[in-house]
C-alpha cells in the first residue's frame, strides 16, 4: 500500500486495535495454509506501529506480522510460493510483483495487495543459513474508534 498524500486526506477505515490484531493473526493463519509446506514458524504474533501521519499517536496505526517459515527443503518453499501466485488472487489479492531481490543471494519474492482489507504481504524465500520464507504482512493506517488510543499497544 503505497502513502500518497491523496491517501493522507482520505478517510481511515475505524477499527479497534485487538480486531484488527486478531484479523492480522487470521491472515497469517491463512496464508501459511495456502503455503501448505510442513516446517516451523517463528513468534511472536502481530505488532502494533505508528503512521506517520499520526506521530503522537492519538488515533492512527498500522497492524504488521513478520514472520518465518523454516526447517523446509527450498524445493518445498518454491512450491509454497508457487501456490501463493495461483491461489491468493482467487481469495481477492492482487500481484503486484513477482521477481527477484536484488541482495546476494538474488533472492526470488511475491508482492500482493488487498485493497478489500487494506493489507500487503511481501514473502521472500532466503537461503543463507537455510532456506526460508520471509514473510511481511502489514496493513494500511487504520483508526481507532473514538475515545480509543493504540498507544501502549505491542
Amino acid at each position: 500500500m503505497s502513502d500518497d498524500s491523496a491517501a493522507e486526506d482520505a478517510p481511515r477505515t475505524i477499527r479497534s486495535v485487538d480486531d484488527a490484531r486478531q484479523q492480522t493473526r487470521n491472515l497469517s493463519s491463512a496464508l501459511l495454509d495456502t503455503i501448505a509446506v510442513r516446517g516451523r514458524t517463528s513468534e511472536p504474533g502481530p505488532g502494533v506501529s505508528m503512521c506517520e501521519e499520526d506521530p503522537e499517536r492519538e488515533r492512527l496505526y498500522k497492524m504488521n506480522h513478520y514472520w518465518s517459515l523454516s526447517r523446509a527443503s527450498r524445493a518445498d518453499l518454491e512450491q509454497g510460493m508457487d501456490r501463493l501466485r495461483q491461489q491468493l488472487p482467487d481469495q481477492g489479492w492482487e500481484l503486484v510483483g513477482d521477481g527477484i531481490e536484488n541482495n546476494a543471494n538474488r533472492s526470488p519474492y511475491l508482492t500482493f495487495d488487498n485493497t478489500d482489507i487494506e493489507y500487503s504481504v511481501n514473502v521472500s524465500l532466503a537461503s543463507d543459513p537455510e532456506p526460508m520464507l520471509l514473510v511481511d504482512l502489514v496493513s494500511a493506517c487504520f483508526s481507532t474508534p473514538e475515545g480509543e488510543s493504540p498507544r501502549g499497544q505491542h
